[in-house]
């Protein structure tokens, strides 16, 4: 039996923020920021879900739920019930999970098809201006990338990579304010703090320096991943009890920046709060893709050969929890880009290659046999 309704955030998480409704139904409260509409006691069965989100035949439900999704729910409950001793093997599924749950979002599909679509523009612009046509009217066209299984394929993609996360600590935040923290439709936070001021088309890389990530696990609980040589994160233990109402704020905006359009919350007395956070927040885009063309070369014969670029942009934020420092022999490094491990970084390219060449041999093996 297929799923048709299929969970972008996954119930192992939604379930914390859930009370019981009837018939033993968990349900959970949600406000839509495109509608500036709160609705209470939704059943966490049927919210941050679509139909065949992923695939109709399940394969990659099937493996979320069984491979990433179940390791998961037991090292996140552990956390969530006050044991934050988090050994190798549990980091690695935390790892796994969270890159995971990073990409298979609908806000992740659209990020990455902007970047595509951003990218055409270019192209285009530049084909009109050849021609001796308005470059701008590239602007006014729609450029509608929008690959079938796209959340499919970035998702099993971040699986493959989420071992470039391994040199990363974890840190857990603990609430003990009468606040919530809130959980998004895109609820995993990446930003890079250190390259807040820094113009590189890398800075929003996974294997830059300075790397952060923020994934709340329940209204009390806040897992953060950070690069250990830039940051220090609380004291001398890797939990952090935050007891001023401003760091949590802080951390409940990254939530309403990174989200598509939908937070969900416990207490019905976070509504004001929350629409309050959204009014303030709700003009940050915190991942803006930018193109442009590098340089132009004709080849003979009527040949042109050109180099466009593509990246994305993150926003200059203005605040960071104050449990967070940069250490001051790091500072020296915010001027010029650097990866945490580029040896580790080729290895994981080299790897991708080699299973993109095998995925497109199998097409053409594919497509041979059925010609015979």
């Amino acid at each position: 039996m297929s799923t048709k309704m299929q969970h972008y955030v996954p119930q192992l998480l939604l379930n914390y923020w859930a009370s019981d409704g009837s018939k033993g139904k968990k349900i959970i409260n949600i406000f839509d920021m495109d509608r500036s509409h709160v609705r209470y006691n939704q059943p966490v069965r049927g919210v941050f879900s679509q139909n065949y989100f992923y695939d109709k035949d399940n394969l990659v439900e099937n493996f979320l739920a069984d491979m990433i999704e179940g390791p998961a729910s037991s090292v996140v409950k552990k956390i969530v019930s006050g044991d934050f001793n988090i050994i190798s093997e549990e980091l690695l599924t935390l790892h796994r999970f969270i890159l995971s749950l990073y990409f298979r979002t609908p806000e992740a599909s659209k990020r990455v098809s902007g970047f595509v679509n951003s990218q055409f523009e270019s192209i285009v612009r530049e084909c009109l201006s050849l021609n001796g046509f308005d470059p701008e009217e590239a602007s006014a066209g729609g450029f509608n990338f929008n690959q079938d299984n796209l959340a499919s394929l970035i998702t099993l993609n971040a699986v493959l990579v989420a071992g470039l996360l391994r040199d990363l600590e974890y840190h857990i935040i603990k609430n003990e304010t009468s606040s919530e923290f809130y959980i998004s439709d895109h609820p995993v936070f990446i930003y890079n703090w250190l390259y807040r001021e820094l113009k590189d088309p890398a800075v929003t890389s996974i294997t830059a320096i300075g790397l952060q990530i923020f994934l709340p696990l329940s209204p009390k609980i806040t897992l953060c991943l950070y690069d250990p040589k830039v940051y220090k994160y609380g004291q001398r233990t890797s939990v952090t009890c935050i007891s001023n109402d401003s760091d949590i704020e802080i951390l409940n905006s990254f939530q309403v920046i990174n989200s598509d359009s939908i937070i969900g919350f416990y207490s019905r007395e976070s509504e004001a709060h929350i629409r309050q956070l959204y009014e303030r927040h709700k003009n940050i885009k915190l991942h803006q893709p930018e193109s442009g063309m590098l340089l132009t070369k004709k080849e003979g014969k009527g040949k042109i050969r050109s180099t466009h670029w593509v990246f994305t942009r993150q926003a200059k934020l203005k605040k960071m929890p104050s449990f967070i420092k940069i250490k001051r022999k790091s500072k020296g490094s915010a001027s010029s880009y650097q990866e945490r491990d580029p040896e580790l970084s080729a290895k994981h390219m080299e790897i991708l290659r080699f299973i993109d060449e095998q995925r497109q041999r199998s097409i053409v093996e594919l497509d041979q046999g059925g010609n015979h």
